[in-house]
């Protein structure tokens, strides 16, 4: 499927992610983190913009942000190279840090802004890290309650809308609810998460048509391209085995396979012969 261009006008709200090269971590210690922190910072104030939640995970980040003059592809690129180079020297590593290109979906405002705001401060509880998102010192959620005072959120908006910290905290916690919801996950063929008119809206003015079934990977091919990508065979990725290459093989083509190529988490696990809710695990992962 041939790549979406980056859609840029100032105002357009963003849920941006990045994740380590083959799954690798790209947090091994507390100074990573830290470190990912104040490039964060340094790249708001050389390419300004809101940032409203992050969380940083050991082998991947989430940022919500509203971009101003500078497109997403300014900040980005400055952040991860320079995070990468910084990695790379400490760790000495050679080769890339980060998987591909970052993800970066538009996201309606007016819909979407509190439930992403929910969802990416949840991230470590559904990864089963921690029991309560104030447990995970690398997000924005300790801002919100007072806690943290590292000036990275812009919390206007949605305190504009739960007025309190006691309300933004239950916001959360009701969070933990709700399961894995697909339209959240918008494919890279059609980046939009928002109603309809929105996401029409939003793919004219980025002149890409929406994506047609012929034009994305069959399964089976993608199957091969991730076996290929994780040195294993499709047939044993078909298998219920645990080693760990092969969980994460499968895991990976799962989350390729919803989340880039658009297929129903019903039909992933028709392929692989698997309850549903074994896509719904390996997609909170992400």
């Amino acid at each position: 499927m041939p790549r979406h261009l980056r859609v840029h006008a100032e105002g357009l709200l963003y849920h941006v992610m990045a994740r380590g090269n083959d799954g690798q971590k790209i947090f091994l210690g507390e100074n990573d983190y830290r470190a990912f922190t104040e490039a964060l910072r340094n790249v708001r104030q050389r390419y300004p913009f809101s940032l409203y939640a992050y969380v940083l995970m050991p082998n991947h980040f989430h940022l919500l942000l509203e971009v101003q003059r500078f497109p997403t592809a300014r900040i980005l690129q400055s952040l991860l190279t320079g995070y990468a180079r910084r990695f790379n020297k400490i760790h000495r590593r050679r080769g890339h840090l980060f998987e591909g290109r970052y993800k970066a979906v538009v996201c309606d405002r007016d819909s979407y802004l509190l439930e992403l705001v929910r969802y990416i401060h949840l991230n470590p509880v559904r990864a089963s890290l921690v029991k309560r998102p104030g447990k995970w010192q690398w997000s924005g959620h300790g801002e919100y309650l007072g806690k943290e005072r590292r000036g990275l959120i812009d919390s206007g908006p949605v305190m504009g809308q739960l007025r309190t910290a006691a309300r933004y905290e239950a916001f959360i916690r009701d969070g933990a609810k709700v399961n894995y919801r697909a339209e959240w996950h918008p494919g890279d063929g059609a980046p939009f998460l928002g109603p309809e008119r929105f996401v029409k809206k939003i793919a004219k003015e980025e002149a890409v048509p929406p994506p047609t079934s012929s034009r994305r990977a069959t399964l089976r091919d993608l199957l091969k391209s991730v076996a290929a990508k994780s040195r294993l065979s499709a047939e044993i990725l078909l298998r219920k085995g645990r080693l760990g290459s092969v969980v994460n093989a499968r895991d990976r083509f799962i989350r390729d396979a919803v989340l880039q190529q658009g297929y129903l988490a019903s039909q992933v696990a028709s392929f692989l012969n698997c309850h549903p809710s074994n896509i719904s695990r390996a997609l909170q992962k992400s």
